[in-house]
């Protein structure tokens, strides 16, 4: 199985970061759990599957989330303009 581009271990992240009391608090284990929640909103809404997601770029993945949030904002326009026609 091919490796994944970019490890989400980066040594360039901050070790800690400031919860929002102002508590200071690991860094690493905050970043994973928003990494593999964008590898699953990318896979539940893109027909990806899971495992790709890891072969893509942070670039890649900052880009699909975009394009999918764009998509469901369009597709909540048309179904709020539909229901006011009725």
């Amino acid at each position: 199985m091919p490796q994944p581009f970019v490890s989400p271990l980066n040594f360039l992240d901050q070790k800690t970061y400031k919860d929002e009391n102002g508590v200071e608090k690991p860094y690493g284990p905050m970043r994973f759990k928003q990494l593999v929640e964008d590898r699953y909103f990318i896979s539940k809404n893109a027909n990806i599957s899971y495992s790709d997601t890891g072969l893509m770029t942070p670039t890649e993945r900052k880009y699909i989330i975009e394009f999918i949030n764009r998509d469901i904002t369009r597709q909540n326009e048309a179904m709020e303009k539909a229901i006011k026609k009725k």
